[in-house]
């Protein structure tokens, strides 16, 4: 019986590919519970597009937040095994970004 050993590369990236996507989730969320006056919180222009498109509704713009985080993480994953070096540095800066957009969700 072999025993699963992970490298600590691999537990970095796994780590960071998690926090990406629970940053995701809570932005997710607080779209969701702040849905009746979104419009004026979203700072993308995209995002409020979505919402005008859906006559003031939230779901096209969450379709489009999981469908991204989806293809991030998915691409993430591939990268990673094509290389490994290459997905966790790729990982690192868009974990930061998520960082980022973390400190201004909860201080916004």
């Amino acid at each position: 019986m072999t025993k699963l050993q992970l490298r600590p590369h691999a537990v970095l990236f796994y780590g960071l590919w998690l926090f990406i996507i629970l940053v995701s989730v809570i932005d997710g969320y607080l779209v969701v519970r702040h849905r009746d006056k979104i419009l004026v919180f979203e700072r993308n222009p995209v995002g409020r597009a979505l919402i005008k498109l859906n006559d003031g509704r939230v779901w096209f713009l969450l379709l489009a937040k999981f469908i991204g985080t989806v293809a991030a993480c998915a691409a993430l994953l591939l990268l990673r095994r094509w290389r490994e070096h290459v997905g966790l540095t790729v990982a690192i800066a868009v974990a930061v970004v998520q960082l980022f957009l973390l400190l201004f969700l909860i201080c916004a």
